[in-house]
């Protein structure tokens, strides 16, 4: 059967970077069972079935996916081996005009120890796909009743939606939108870097419409823009009767911030609520159809923000644990996820420094405008800026911004932005000493706090008061002190002296004391520490498409 492309196949065909998952298994599993399941799902599910043209979808009335079953002999690098054979089994590109379009692989390590991967390219599955793939691969497994199939395959549903946006149909949906995105400006784009992902901690009680706030305050600060376009994701099965088909619906809507004409974070948090609202809400016109017909330069690859965390999809098998492994996404150049209790991550492709700069911020703006909500949008504070790294305009409306000067201002004010503590940074070129950095951090967190109670080495600093605001504040203190960055996520996972001390105190330790700790190695712990670092690195070069 020939079918056209859905609008989210036609986005997906130029994407080189599969869906992917991996999870390990710990107990029984029948690796021929796993096979007949697997069978059952893609005799289901045509898209699985189903090779591409350039401008349709030809569906196999027949078909299978093999299961690359390897069995490694046994040895102290079988994790990372098993790891890298998962990583390769994304890695591999896929010929879009040869089904299947999915792979699986089952590495065995043991009788009951096993690493299950699977990877799919983007033009047959969303991430909500491979969720239902795995529960119909548990159900066939189990050998029990299969569910009732879906009204329709996903070749039907892409002919449905071709036939539904055109005509009257398309314009009456476009309406909306050329009311809402006139004029809008064009993506905002940023300089890619090594890219990786970041975590923070806000208040558990922070709403994400408040996340999304902070992130236009600081995105608007950074670029001097008062007008922004941030993607939202959404998982374009916009009708119940869609979530059982195994296909791609994942898209984007685009969210149109404004700072201009909001005096308070308060005034711009009720924008930014009937904003998201009224997009979440008129989500039927793919993202690429819409930048097609209003003529807009609208990307969901460029600044996104969730509302949620993705679904993780996991293997369900009787008798069997599931621990799933995080697997790289190739999202957008800054992509926010507002988290489950006060957690927030930063996905990004651009200069780590500047991304963490940028969560940091995200993170003072939120703070600040939960403890005064009517404060001026010209008053939140971001992260302190050195030099011009990562320049931020004035505020686009013209008031003046409240962040700290450069490093080489000669008005500094030491009322707002203290000088570090005499005596414990180092001097004349020489390493201070651990306990000496100890010193200075526990004196640091309690002058933010303005306690005099001392600080202990081990104590949580998160709960002898202060919040995220006062880890922006102390990492600038420790930079200004030693010159070296705390990474945010390190405080928040790691929030005791001791911890950050030995940190700071590794990033300033020569270069001979690291060779001292190598030659106190034995040769067997060398060649562990060998392998280790060689198959990081490996998995690593694999993620980024590097072939060497």
């Amino acid at each position: 059967m020939r079918y056209p492309l859905s609008f989210a196949q036609r986005r997906s065909r130029g994407r080189a970077s599969p869906l992917s998952c991996a999870a390990w298994l710990d107990g029984p599993l029948d690796p021929d069972a796993l096979r007949r399941a697997l069978d059952v799902v893609v005799a289901r599910h045509p898209v699985l079935r189903t090779r591409f043209t350039d401008a349709e979808q030809v569906v196999a009335p027949t078909g299978g996916v093999v299961v690359e079953h390897v069995v490694l002999p046994g040895g102290p690098d079988d994790v990372a081996r098993a790891e890298a054979i998962a990583s390769d089994l994304a890695a591999r590109p896929f010929d879009l005009g040869r089904a299947p379009l999915l792979r699986v692989a089952l590495v065995e390590l043991g009788p009951e120890r096993r690493l299950f991967a699977l990877a799919a390219h983007e033009v047959v599955a969303d991430a909500a796909a491979v969720g239902v793939l795995l529960a119909d691969l548990a159900v066939a497994y189990r050998g029990g009743p299969p569910a009732p199939a879906p009204w329709m395959d996903y070749g039907d549903y892409a002919l449905w939606q071709r036939e539904r946006l055109r005509g009257e149909e398309l314009e009456r949906l476009l309406d909306h939108w050329r009311a809402v995105l006139r004029d809008a400006p064009p993506a905002m784009s940023f300089e890619r870097g090594p890219g990786g992902r970041l975590t923070a901690a806000v208040p558990a009680a922070t709403s994400p419409v408040e996340l999304l706030a902070a992130y236009a305050v600081v995105l608007a600060r950074h670029t001097g823009q008062a007008d922004l376009v941030i993607a939202v994701p959404v998982s374009g099965r916009t009708r119940v009767e869609l979530e059982p088909i195994v296909g791609p619906f994942a898209d984007a809507v685009p969210v149109r911030v404004s700072v201009a004409g909001t005096s308070t974070f308060a005034e711009l948090l009720a924008r930014v609520r009937d904003a998201a609202e009224t997009a979440l809400a008129h989500d039927e016109v793919p993202l690429d159809l819409l930048a097609e017909e209003l003529g807009l330069d609208l990307r969901d690859d460029a600044v996104r923000f969730a509302f949620r965390p993705p679904e993780v999809p996991a293997p369900d098998f009787p008798g069997v644990r599931s621990r799933v492994l995080p697997v790289p996404a190739d999202g957008a150049d800054l992509d926010l996820v507002a988290g489950e209790d006060g957690v927030v991550t930063l996905a990004h492709r651009v200069d780590p420094r500047f991304a963490e700069w940028l969560l940091g911020s995200v993170v003072a703006v939120v703070e600040e405008a939960g403890r005064a909500p009517d404060t001026p949008l010209s008053d939140l504070p971001l992260l302190p800026v050195e030099g011009a790294a990562f320049p931020t305009a004035a505020f686009p409306t013209g008031a003046p911004r409240r962040t700290r000067p450069a490093a080489d201002d000669a008005g500094r004010s030491a009322a707002h932005d203290p000088a570090p503590l005499a005596g414990d940074a180092p001097t004349g070129g020489g390493v201070p000493s651990r306990d000496g950095i100890e010193r200075t951090m526990a004196e640091i967190w309690a002058e933010l706090l303005r306690t005099t109670e001392p600080i202990g080495a081990h104590d949580n600093l998160f709960g002898r008061g202060g919040g995220s605001l006062t880890a922006v504040r102390f990492a600038s203190r420790i930079a200004d002190a030693y010159g070296v960055v705390l990474p945010m996520d390190r405080i928040i996972t790691s929030p005791t002296i001791a911890a950050l001390a030995e940190f700071v105190s590794a990033e300033l330790a020569p270069a001979d004391d690291v060779e001292a700790g190598l030659a106190a190695l034995s040769d067997a712990e060398l060649d562990d520490l060998l392998r280790a670092v060689t198959a990081t690195r490996d998995r690593r070069r694999t993620a980024e498409g590097d072939t060497r």
